[in-house]
């Protein structure tokens, strides 16, 4: 009984930290109206670029409600890093595969950086303030399109927050 008692307990201290969090998260997005764009591309990816990423990213902004612009001098960031990288199916063995062949596995990843002062720290610093993450999973030729999908989502599920922010 005691140790149903503490799941319970454990359960709902979660869910009460996990709200907390979403709250953090959103209030640290009110107010964002300019950001500087970054891309990291950390393995090389057939016929995706940093420029065709940058381009999404730009278009996200554009897109953005309430409207904000994208400016190489903002101290606000919004950053992509895609850490998709190929991997053969040897290396995955013991995993059920529909071929043998080179798989492309890892996190695309998208977070906004805002400089923020707490008391007591005297300059402000960059902290990242929203941040949320994908998986990549599929056969490597189709990699450049799940990452560009996987970017529509992450665009989306921010611009999401920005309007809960509001």
């Amino acid at each position: 009984m005691a140790h149903a008692r503490r799941g319970w307990l454990v359960t709902a201290l979660v869910a009460a930290l996990l709200a907390v969090a979403v709250e953090a998260s959103a209030q640290g997005l009110t107010g964002l109206r300019r950001v500087s764009l970054a891309v990291d591309l950390q393995h090389p990816i057939d016929t995706l670029s940093v420029e065709d990423l940058l381009a999404r990213l730009e278009e996200g902004v554009r897109q953005a409600e309430p409207a904000m612009s994208a400016h190489e001098s903002a101290t606000d960031r919004l950053r992509l890093t895609v850490s998709v990288r190929p991997e053969s199916a040897t290396t995955l063995r013991g995993y059920w595969l529909p071929f043998s062949g080179t798989y492309g596995i890892g996190p695309v990843t998208l977070e906004v950086e805002r400089r923020v002062t707490l008391p007591g720290a005297a300059p402000p610093f960059p902290a990242i303030v929203w941040q949320a993450e994908r998986i990549a999973a599929g056969p490597w030729r189709t990699t450049p399109a799940e990452v560009m999908r996987l970017l529509d989502e992450l665009i989306a599920q921010w611009q999401g927050a920005r309007r809960q922010a509001r």
